[in-house]
């Protein structure tokens, strides 16, 4: 009997809106520290962040240890070891460098269009690596998923207001291509996951736990040379006497505190990234890394919402407010949603059904 034909679909479908709620959460706490200005100078600390984020991940551990968890005994499967899941915890930490260093240069917008990528490449290891052959439901839910998600990165890109200090098309391009790669190590870490959960016991507060200690060693050797080289772009450094470095650990504390909601906001960051992570491993365990994949993408419609609200009520530009932008951001949603509802087989197509169930494993 597989994972999750052993769990109820109320357990599943409380994973998958935990993670979409969550992820909403933890996207809006990024987007609060990213608009935030402390005496003229904005809050820039990406790899700073993805060292909270790994923070996060590891204050998993405590759970583990502290409540005495076990994991799920499959006599047909080895208990999983510490030093394999160093490989997932690489994948996320050059995940998030690549992508990090690319948002400093071109729109939100671009990343969300490339962001379907994520969903052909996850299903292509699935395909190649898990030998999993997707219904044709599937494959259409998945088109439409990634069709909505490219036009809503699309009318952003459209109707963005143009800024006269904007980068040169090599470096948006450099960028892009940097975006691009992230793809393939997010989908290996997911896929990797997956596979580990079909050979090993693992226990979900285990492996995110453990992963997250990889990444503080990664990050712990990699942020003291990041402290130190310059960096000479008009935006997206972080500047330290005059001088742009690609980080400044002084700075960020400094900044923190200056701002006790950046503190908040910061500590909220860090938990909501664990519980999110918890979320989204129990997922790929239970389901599939492809699953979570494409389900993740719903809560770009949330973020839109709660960024119209916070854009109209406030000084922070969150989202566009283009009636046109939002118009056609409005399609791409609906596709979303119908492309999420399809490849769940909630919503059912006749003319796509088949007898054999929607996702096996090729003989």
């Amino acid at each position: 009997m597989t994972n999750i034909e052993q769990k109820s679909a109320f357990f599943i479908n409380s994973l998958l809106v935990g993670m979409i709620l969550v992820g909403t959460f933890n996207t809006l706490v990024y987007k609060y520290q990213n608009t935030t200005v402390i005496e003229g100078v904005t809050f820039i600390h990406p790899y700073m962040q993805a060292l909270c984020m790994f923070v996060g991940e590891a204050t998993c551990l405590i759970f583990y240890f502290a409540f005495q968890m076990k994991a799920e005994k499959d006599p047909n499967k080895e208990d999983g070891g510490f030093k394999i899941l160093s490989i997932p915890a690489l994948f996320d930490g050059i995940t998030s460098s690549l992508q990090h260093v690319a948002l400093n240069f071109i729109p939100s917008s671009i990343y969300q269009m490339l962001r379907g990528g994520l969903m052909i490449v996850t299903a292509a290891f699935s395909k190649f690596v898990l030998k999993k052959k997707l219904s044709n439901q599937q494959q259409f839910g998945i088109l439409l998923a990634i069709l909505g998600i490219f036009i809503v990165g699309l009318s952003n890109f459209l109707f963005r207001k143009a800024k006269t200090d904007d980068f040169s098309w090599e470096i948006k391009l450099i960028s892009i291509a940097l975006i691009i790669v992230s793809l393939f190590t997010q989908a290996a870490q997911y896929i990797f996951e997956e596979k580990l959960f079909k050979q090993y016991n693992y226990h979900v507060f285990y492996v995110v736990g453990v992963e997250g200690m990889w990444g503080l060693l990664y990050f712990g050797i990699v942020m003291p040379i990041l402290n130190f080289i310059p960096c000479n772009f008009k935006e997206g450094c972080v500047f330290r006497k005059g001088q742009g470095y690609w980080e400044c650990t002084d700075v960020f504390f400094q900044q923190l505190g200056a701002d006790v909601w950046l503190t908040v906001s910061v500590v909220m960051g860090i938990f909501s990234i664990a519980l999110f992570n918890i979320f989204g491993v129990n997922v790929t365990k239970y389901v599939s890394a492809l699953t979570r994949t494409v389900v993740d993408t719903i809560r770009t419609i949330l973020i839109w919402g709660i960024g119209l609200i916070v854009t109209a009520t406030t000084s922070r530009v969150w989202e566009n407010t283009s009636k046109w932008a939002n118009l056609i951001e409005l399609i791409g949603f609906v596709l979303l949603v119908f492309g999420n509802l399809i490849y769940k087989e909630m919503l059912k197509v006749r003319f796509l059904q088949n007898k054999k169930q929607v996702l096996i494993e090729e003989q």
